[in-house]
């Protein structure tokens, strides 16, 4: 079997060079402690058993700033996006290559509906989760489209499928606590004429072509996250 055979280490995504074989983009629940290191990582299920160990190896040397409450450093709870790509050495071996995208509540938002048969664009909603997992507070903040009419249909659509959403909040000192959010979505009509899809703006990286298109959940942005990324290991 392949992956049993693989002879791995992990890295940061840029000290890792090499083909890419496989790129897992997935979220990840992260325990970060008052220094602001990852205390534990829970990686989901789907994704090889023997790159397990080398991600969990990497996501441990992140530092992050812990929340302060009462002047004091806290623990915390955030969900981190993360891209795992399987790289082939020029040496033949395999490693892991881990690179932080961002992190914030774990959100599972349902996709909406296409409300008309035509209306390509674009729209940005704004959302709040709160500590119950419901989001509310929803709005929209930005869009283009190419009518009154599409704007007001695919903004009530998507509106429609956040109110019926919900999340993972992260938490603070064992508590969770609310997250703005910010949610931008790609209507993009295919190919041939009537058959349509709703799908997040994919990140703007050079590894953004390397990945399958990501769900909206995946492109969901915390704006007032308690827990903030510092750094990841030198190198």
């Amino acid at each position: 079997m392949l992956w049993a055979a693989l002879m791995l280490s992990a890295g940061t995504a840029r000290a890792v060079d090499g083909q890419v074989v496989q790129t897992y983009h997935l979220q990840a629940g992260l325990d970060v402690d008052t220094a602001g290191q990852v205390a534990r990582v829970e990686l989901p299920g789907e994704i090889p058993a023997v790159l397990n160990a080398p991600a969990q190896e990497a996501i441990k040397h992140w530092r992050f700033k812990p929340p302060v409450r009462a002047g004091h450093a806290v623990t915390a709870r955030t969900y981190a996006w993360v891209d795992l790509v399987l790289v082939k050495r020029p040496d033949g071996n395999y490693g892991v290559a881990v690179r932080y995208v961002k992190n914030g509540p774990a959100l599972a938002l349902r996709a909406p509906r296409w409300p008309m048969e035509q209306g390509d664009g674009r729209l940005t909603m704004a959302a709040t989760v709160q500590p119950d997992g419901s989001l509310t507070d929803i709005k929209l903040v930005d869009s283009e489209f190419s009518s009154p009419l599409a704007r007001k249909q695919f903004a009530l659509a998507v509106q429609e499928a956040i109110r019926h959403s919900r999340a993972l909040p992260e938490l603070v000192d064992g508590k969770p606590v609310a997250t703005r959010m910010q949610i931008p979505v790609t209507f993009r009509t295919r190919n041939p004429p009537g058959v349509a899809e709703a799908e997040a703006n994919r990140p703007k990286d050079p590894a953004a072509d390397a990945r399958e298109t990501p769900d909206l959940s995946g492109q969901a942005i915390a704006l007032d996250s308690p827990v903030q990324w510092v750094a990841g290991p030198p190198g």
